[in-house]
Parts: C-alpha cells; structure tokens; sequence
C-alpha cells in the first residue's frame, strides 16, 4: 500500500472513530425515544462495519461495500437530523464521517486503478 493511501486510510479511521464516539455519547441521553435509539445504533453498526472493511481493505468489492455504506450514513445521517434538533451535533459527525469515506473510496479507486496497490 503506498503512502498516500495508508495516509488516507488513518485519517478515515480516525473521524470515524471521533464519530462513533460521538454516537456513544449521544446515545445516553436520556429522552431519547426508542426510534431515535434505534437510528443511532444503526449509524454505530454501520460504522463500525466501515472501519473494518477499512482495515481489511484488498479488493475493488470491497471499496464498492464502502461506497455504499457511505451513502447510507447520508441518510441515516439526514434521518437522525429532521427527527430530532437535538441530535443535530450527532448528525453533523455522522455526516463528516460520510465525506471521508466518500474521500477514501475515491482515493483508493484510483490507486487500484493505478496499479499502485
């Protein structure tokens, strides 16, 4: 792996990482509702699945994966936000770990594509 690619590969790791953290905390507000919970736990599962696909990044497939649960927490994320003003923080964090998916799975692609990993 060169790198630009393990230095993208940290850098993701670590906002999504800030963001699960984020989501911990969120979830032990008290008045949450049971939907609002359920939203949250969606999003920490979600991206923890991302962080390991990352960490085990070795194929396209897998970047495909990525790309995919980088659009879902957009919507999770745009979910979360119109249910409760609240969580808007949360939803912010849920965001920027979407953008820097997005950012990695672009960055990767062509370093496949290249012939560079």
């Amino acid at each position: 792996m060169n790198k630009r690619m393990n230095d993208e590969k940290i850098k993701t790791l670590d906002v999504l990482v800030d963001a699960m953290e984020i989501i911990e905390n969120a979830r032990s507000i008290k008045d949450l509702s049971p939907d609002e919970r359920l939203e949250l736990e969606k999003t920490a599962v979600l991206l923890r699945n991302i962080e390991r696909s990352i960490i085990r990044l070795k194929t396209e497939q897998m970047l495909s994966e990525i790309a995919k649960d980088a659009l879902l927490l957009n919507k999770l994320a745009e979910k979360i936000e119109r249910k409760a003003q609240k969580l808007a923080g949360v939803a912010r964090a849920i965001e920027k770990a979407a953008k820097v998916v997005e950012l990695f799975v672009q960055i990767a692609s062509k370093t496949i594509s290249g012939g560079m990993l």
